[in-house]
């Protein structure tokens, strides 16, 4: 059972403390009283096929899933896009895939499709069906184009209903299916729905994500394919990255670390500074994890969806006392792009203010108009041709404007750009509706804010997000004294995963 999180308060006694910034690891001092917000102990991971057949054999809400499958059955894997980081060793949805199968086999099932739930993000190549679930799987399915990633450019979608007049549309495969069984991981309390983002068009993904876009149309959207589809759910909730060596001391806490823990840190240290970009590649690009798995929900899907996110608040709430007027977070390249050591002022920008910040039960863990401080260089890059769309969002888009309707509105023709389309569809890039939506939730996050402030991020790149850059966390502390004073309350966010803020 892993120890829980906790809040460490910071006194005269306490030890210097790890901070990252994209692929710079250091220890820091803080000032006395700031509260550091640890989230749970990693651990190990066991063989969770025991909680798989449980989850099968005893669902919430519906029949066992070898009671809904018969030989006639039209059976649809759908595999959600949770896009875990770090990447696991091993991916747990494998498992739930290749148990579902199995009692299909079992059942005389032989019409198996599996449809990968990705929505606008990018689509999936057989190399990443391979990493997630297995060879068994890949080997059995890919040869015989059995595995499809949605499209919500397809032309063949299947309409399904109107939600405030608006017509939805989804893949055809799922709309055609006799039985839908959604395979996926819980890795945050975030209520994402696979069934609505990940499954239908570009107009209702764009309406879905919209800015200021009511919750009505987000649940009658849900409501709509849920009772026009016949669903099973089966969700594995993840516990926090246990981390392999060299970065094991990541995942401990400071004053846990062995000799050898402190050895593999200096050694991080001295490798980044002799080989800066080697280095940080062969230590922060792509490193792997160990999660292990908390409990597997399975049954109906609203009942798997609500029972998934109170297994994992239980998991990983932490609770803290009152708002602070400061939120200090660190980001980790390797925590918010799967290759690149360091990642991309946006994915940055996305990491502090939405997944990071955002990370708690419905208070925030600053006061309204308060300051974010977060560490990473803010380097203008971008790894490949596959985020053409958001390096060309950032370059073009916001040195003109940053307001999310604004440019919905003047940049609209890029949704329908052949060249980013062919990117989505061919080249496994984001589609430029993801790039603007997760922009928009950026600028969102953002206004509640009084100023959000990188500590050695490049200026110009902080300029473009219309926010601010500071050499030090001494020097964001005194750029941020004039909205909060010069002896502020302050939260750190400490730790390679996710914790859920529970502030009281």
């Amino acid at each position: 059972m892993s120890r829980p999180g906790f809040v460490l308060e910071v006194d005269d006694k306490t030890p210097p403390l790890m901070t990252m910034s994209g692929s710079d690891l250091r220890l820091d001092r803080f000032g006395i009283g700031t509260g550091v917000a640890y989230g749970p102990v990693a651990c190990r991971s066991r063989d969770p096929v025991g909680k798989v057949n449980a989850a099968l054999s005893a669902p919430t809400g519906t029949a066992p899933l070898a009671a809904q499958l018969a030989p006639n059955t039209r059976l649809t894997l759908l595999v959600t896009d949770a896009g875990i980081l770090p990447a696991p060793y091993f991916d747990p949805r494998r498992t739930l895939a290749e148990r579902v199968l199995e009692a299909a086999a079992r059942a005389g099932v032989d019409d198996v499709e599996i449809v990968i739930a990705n929505g606008a993000a990018q689509r999936w190549s057989n190399a990443r069906v391979t990493e997630v679930l297995g060879d068994r799987v890949a080997t059995s399915f890919l040869p015989d184009g059995l595995v499809v990633s949605h499209d919500v450019t397809a032309t063949d979608l299947v309409e399904v209903g109107a939600v405030d007049g608006h017509t939805v549309r989804v893949n055809r495969r799922v709309a055609e299916s006799d039985l839908v069984v959604v395979i996926g991981v819980r890795t945050s309390f975030v209520d994402a729905c696979p069934l609505t983002c990940g499954l239908t068009d570009a107009a209702t993904v764009q309406r879905l994500g919209a800015a200021g876009e009511a919750d009505a149309f987000t649940a009658g959207v849900r409501d709509l394919v849920q009772d026009t589809t016949r669903v099973f759910a089966l969700v594995a909730v993840l516990g926090q990255p246990l981390l392999g060596r060299p970065l094991r001391f990541v995942s401990k806490r400071e004053w846990e670390w062995s000799p050898a823990d402190r050895f593999s840190y200096v050694g991080a240290r001295q490798l980044a500074a002799g080989l800066p970009r080697q280095g940080a590649q062969l230590l922060h690009g792509g490193p792997k994890a160990d999660y292990a798995v908390i409990d597997v929900v399975g049954g109906e899907y609203a009942a798997v969806q609500s029972e998934s996110r109170l297994v994992w608040q239980a998991a990983n709430a932490v609770e803290l006392r009152g708002q602070a007027d400061v939120l200090v977070t660190s980001v980790w390249g390797a925590a918010i792009d799967p290759s690149d050591p360091v990642g991309s002022p946006l994915s940055a920008a996305r990491h502090a203010l939405v997944t990071q910040a955002g990370s708690h039960l419905g208070t925030p863990y600053t006061r309204k108009d308060g300051v974010l401080i977060a560490l990473h260089p803010l380097r203008n890059r971008f790894s490949n041709r596959r985020q053409s769309a958001a390096a060309d969002l950032f370059a073009k888009v916001l040195p003109q404007t940053t307001d999310p309707a604004e440019i919905a509105e003047r940049f609209a023709p890029a949704l329908e750009d052949e060249w980013y389309l062919d990117l989505y569809r061919k080249q496994f890039a984001d589609h430029p509706l993801r790039v603007f939506q997760e922009w928009a939730s950026i600028a969102r996050a953002t206004a509640r804010y009084s100023d959000v402030i990188w500590v050695g991020g490049d200026r110009r790149s902080a300029a473009v997000l219309g926010h601010r850059s500071a050499s030090t966390y001494a020097d964001a502390l005194e750029i941020a004294s004039d909205a909060v004073g010069t002896t502020p309350s302050a939260t750190v966010l400490r730790g390679a995963g996710l914790a859920l803020g529970d502030v009281r």
